[in-house]
C-alpha cells in the first residue's frame, strides 16, 4: 500500500484527501440510515407522483455512500467507488431540483442541499485527480484520456 508516492507532498495529501473523503462518505452514509425515517420522508417528500421512487431511493442512496466510500478509502476498484459515489452524490441536486417541479416546494429551499451536494462532488473530482497523478511529476494522459494510474 505504501509506495514511494508518499514521499512527496502531493502523495500525502492524496492518500490524506482520498482516506477522510471515503470516511466521511462511509459515515454520512451510515448516518442516512441511523435516521432513516426522517431522511426516507425528506427524500420523498415533494416528488409528488414519483415519492416511491424517493421512499426506495432513500435506501440505496446510503448504501450507495458506504460501499463507494469504503472502496475510495482503500484504493480497491477504485472506478467503482468513483462510479457509486457519483452517482449517488449526483443524484442529490437532480432530486433536490426536480422538487420544485412536481409539487409546491420552492426553489429556493432546494438550492442549499444542491449546493452542498456539489461541494461534495468537487471534493470527489479533486480526490480523483490526486488519485491519479500523486507521482510528484505531471500527469500522464493514460487510456481514455484520464491521468496515469501512479498510486
Amino acid at each position: 500500500m505504501f509506495h514511494a508516492h508518499l514521499h512527496s507532498p502531493k502523495g500525502v495529501l492524496a492518500l490524506i484527501l482520498r482516506v477522510s473523503f471515503g470516511l466521511s462518505l462511509v459515515f454520512h452514509g451510515a448516518t442516512l440510515y441511523k435516521d432513516f425515517a426522517g431522511f426516507a420522508g425528506m427524500t420523498a417528500g415533494g416528488l409528488g407522483p414519483l415519492e416511491p421512487l424517493g421512499t426506495v431511493w432513500a435506501y440505496v442512496l446510503p448504501a450507495l455512500m458506504i460501499i463507494g466510500g469504503v472502496l475510495i478509502a482503500l484504493n480497491y476498484y477504485f472506478i467503482y467507488g468513483v462510479w457509486l459515489t457519483g452517482v449517488a452524490l449526483g443524484s442529490i441536486p437532480a432530486g433536490m431540483l426536480l422538487k420544485p417541479l412536481l409539487s409546491a416546494t420552492s426553489g429556493g429551499d432546494m438550492m442549499g442541499a444542491a449546493n452542498n451536494a456539489f461541494i461534495w462532488l468537487i471534493m470527489l473530482t479533486l480526490v480523483v485527480k490526486l488519485t491519479k497523478c500523486c507521482c510528484g511529476s505531471e500527469c500522464k494522459t493514460g487510456e481514455g484520456g484520464h491521468g496515469g494510474a501512479c498510486c
